[in-house]
């Protein structure tokens, strides 16, 4: 007697991609591209990013490159959007960003377009948000992020949807938000959700894992944190999960690799190497390998 196998009864094998960390300062900004494999917890350094050297800029992955978006060189705010191809291990450039050139902005994809929110520039502070067509090479301008105005900003995507959290803005003394935002793509609209938890805060960063949100670390009114907390969007409820290793600190990127979301660099009371690893099924961190030399904070981070 013979068997056919159904091949239908196998799932694909979950394809775990790689983290990819760009840019940031070291008190000096710089250009460098990182490659971190999580399945191996090793790290690789890959081919600089375009000129200028920047800062504060963010980042998203379209299908299978990865997109940085806008930053602070050492003599100007940037509207560039630049390309990776992480196969090749090339940098292309693309079409700028609308206007204005900004800073510290936040980005996601939702579908096939990437997507970055809010900003700044010297004193001005943008609620803009602003839609990526990778296959078209194009940029269009979409409905503004609800007030106040913010830059310090993190955004994930869950599900079909876009949200963004905390911030700040400067208004005589800085303020930080708990704001938590909702986008809708398709609609071109927004929603407040719920506010996140308890302390307001900035310069965090965050990762979707799953179906949930996560956001990691930040500042707030006196010092940095070592704060993780849990977005349900389809119950638009928060909850506070285990601390991040120390030491406490603000300004890192994340991504998520496979089912676990990454935290690099940052600021503590030093400038930062280390990659830490959430487990968000055992609530759980585990210290991983050191991201490349130099220690670095004010990076952004995709997945390919």
């Amino acid at each position: 007697m013979s068997f056919m196998i159904n091949p239908f009864w196998f799932e694909d094998p979950v394809v775990l991609g790689k983290g990819y960390v760009y840019g940031g300062t070291t008190g000096t900004r710089i250009q460098d591209c990182d490659e971190f494999d999580a399945s191996g917890n090793s790290w690789a350094s890959k081919t600089d990013m375009p000129s200028p050297a920047r800062t504060f800029l963010s980042a998203s992955t379209i299908g299978s490159k990865g997109y940085i978006y806008g930053g602070n060189a050492s003599t100007a705010t940037l509207q560039d959007c630049d390309e990776f191809d992480a196969s090749g291990n090339s940098w292309a450039n693309k079409t700028d960003m609308p206007t204005p050139a900004r800073y510290f902005p936040a980005s996601s994809t939702i579908g096939a377009k990437g997507y970055v929110y809010g900003g700044e520039k010297g004193s001005s502070y943008y609620q803009d948000c602003d839609e990526f067509d990778a296959s078209g090479n194009s940029w269009a301008n979409k409905t503004d992020m609800p007030t106040p105005a913010r830059a310090g900003l993190s955004a994930s995507t869950i599900g079909t949807k876009g949200y963004i959290y905390n911030g700040y803005y400067f208004s005589s003394v800085v303020y930080r938000l708990r704001d938590c935002d909702e986008f809708d793509a398709s609609g071109n609209s927004w929603a407040s959700k719920t506010d996140t938890p308890i302390p307001l805060r900035g310069y965090n960063s965050a990762s979707t894992i799953g179906t949930k949100g996560y956001i990691y670390s930040g500042t707030f009114s006196t010092g940095s944190l070592q704060d993780c907390d849990e977005f349900d969007a389809s119950g638009n409820s928060w909850v506070s999960k285990t601390d991040m290793p120390s030491p406490a600190r603000h300004s890192p990127s994340a991504s998520t690799i496979g089912t676990k979301g990454y935290v690099y660099g940052g600021y503590g009371t030093a400038t930062l190497q280390d990659c830490d690893e959430f487990d968000a099924s055992g609530n759980s961190w585990a210290s991983k390998a050191n991201m490349p030399s130099p220690a670095r904070y004010q990076t952004a981070a995709s997945t390919i």
